[in-house]
This record gives structure tokens, C-alpha cells and sequence, in this order.
């Protein structure tokens, strides 16, 4: 298992989706899981998935875990369904809007 406490090792997706009504949390956490325990988490690289909700109720965040950026991009091209996640996402009512950005490590403090 890679070191991600490391810096300058892994890659972290971090996927902000905006809503505007509680009622589009529990589609779309089952939607973005489902990807994940069927294809995802099967791929190199591939580290840990998680999904959080806002206390407001108007945001869930996807802080995804990966080994290398070079394993999360090739996870797309080979994902029979890439490209229609996001339509899916976007479909869901409620949802407003919807980003990623990536990030690497630059510094790591753990708990003593």
C-alpha cells in the first residue's frame, strides 16, 4: 500500500457537488459508490473513496484517494462508461453544480 502521508506521493480528486435540496443526497451518494465498488475500486492505484455532506446540507464532497495522477486519469480511459458519470450526476434533481479539482500532497501532520 502506497504512503500517502508522503509528501509529493499520490493524488487526490477532490469533486464538489452543489445542491439545492437535501432530497438529491441519498441518489446521489448511491450513484457516485456504486461507480466506485463496481469498477473503481477494482483499478491500480486506487486507494480509498469518501464521501461527505455538508452540516448546511448544500454540498457533498468526494475526496478520492489515488497512488499516482497517472492511475486516476488511466481509470477514464479504460471505464467502459466514462464520460456519463457526470451527465448522470447532473441529471440527478437538485443538483446545481458540479467540480473537480486534483491535488498532490505538499505536507502531512499525523496524529501522535
Amino acid at each position: 500500500m502506497i504512503d500517502v502521508t508522503r509528501p509529493g506521493t499520490g493524488f487526490v480528486a477532490l469533486v464538489t457537488i452543489t445542491v439545492n435540496d437535501p432530497a438529491a443526497h441519498a441518489p446521489l451518494l448511491d450513484l457516485l459508490s456504486r461507480e466506485v465498488e463496481q469498477w473503481v475500486r477494482h483499478r491500480p492505484g486506487f486507494v480509498s473513496a469518501n464521501y461527505h455532506v455538508s452540516l448546511d446540507g448544500s454540498r457533498i464532497v468526494n475526496y478520492a484517494q489515488w497512488a499516482s495522477e497517472e492511475d486516476y486519469r488511466e481509470s477514464f480511459r479504460d471505464n467502459p462508461g466514462a464520460g456519463s458519470l457526470r451527465s448522470a450526476i447532473t441529471a440527478v434533481e437538485g443538483v446545481e453544480g458540479l467540480e473537480m479539482v486534483g491535488y498532490t500532497l505538499a505536507r502531512s501532520i499525523a496524529a501522535s
